[in-house]
C-alpha cells in the first residue's frame, strides 16, 4: 500500500522564505531612502522660505536681523547644533523680527544626527551674521545636493552635508 503524501518540501520553504527576506531588505532600503529625500526636501522649503523672509526683513528694515540662532521649530532641547564648537538655540529675537515675514515656523527637523566628531551633533538650519549673513543648513546623508541657488556643500563625518548660502 503506497501513500500520495501532498505538501512542500523543506527545500521549497526555504526557497520562498528566502526571497521574502529578499523583497523586504530591498523595500526597507527603498524606505529609508524615501523618508531621507522628503526631510531634505522639508529643510530646504523650509530654508527658502527664511531666506525669503530675511530678505524681506532687509528691504523693510535696511539690515538684516541682528541676531542669530536656530531657524524653524521642532528641535529637541530647542538647538539646532551643539557640540566643541559651541551651542547653538531657537532665538526668540530672532523669531519675533522675523515674525511679520514669515507666516508660521517650519518644521526644520525632529531629531539631530551626529555627525562623528566628538560629541558634535546637527540638523535643520543656522541663520549666522558671521562672517556675512548666510544660512548653514543641514541635509541627512553624505555628499547631498544643497539644491539652493548660491549655496555650497560640504559632507561632515560622512553623515550629513552642511550647506552654506550667504544672503
Amino acid at each position: 500500500m503506497t501513500k500520495n503524501q501532498k505538501g512542500f518540501t523543506i527545500v521549497e520553504l526555504l526557497i520562498v522564505i528566502v526571497v521574502i527576506g529578499i523583497l523586504a531588505a530591498i523595500t526597507i532600503v527603498a524606505y529609508n531612502g524615501i523618508q531621507q529625500r522628503a526631510r531634505n526636501t522639508q529643510v530646504i522649503a523650509g530654508v527658502q522660505t527664511y531666506i525669503k523672509a530675511i530678505e524681506s526683513y532687509e528691504a523693510v528694515n535696511s539690515a538684516y536681523p541682528a541676531n542669530g540662532g536656530c531657524l524653524g521649530a521642532g528641535y529637541p532641547s530647542n538647538y539646532c547644533w551643539q557640540g566643541v564648537s559651541g551651542t547653538h538655540m531657537v532665538n526668540a529675537i530672532t523669531d519675533a523680527n522675523l515674525a511679520g515675514f514669515i507666516s508660521s515656523k517650519p518644521t526644520l527637523a525632529t531629531s539631530l544626527f551626529s555627525i562623528g566628531i566628538s560629541d558634535n551633533v546637527r540638523a535643520g538650519a543656522l541663520y549666522s551674521l558671521t562672517p556675512a549673513p548666510r544660512i548653514v543648513y543641514y541635509l541627512q546623508g553624505a555628499n547631498q545636493p544643497c539644491v539652493i541657488a548660491g549655496a555650497s556643500g560640504v559632507t561632515e563625518g560622512g553623515v550629513v552635508t552642511q550647506c552654506v548660502v550667504t544672503l
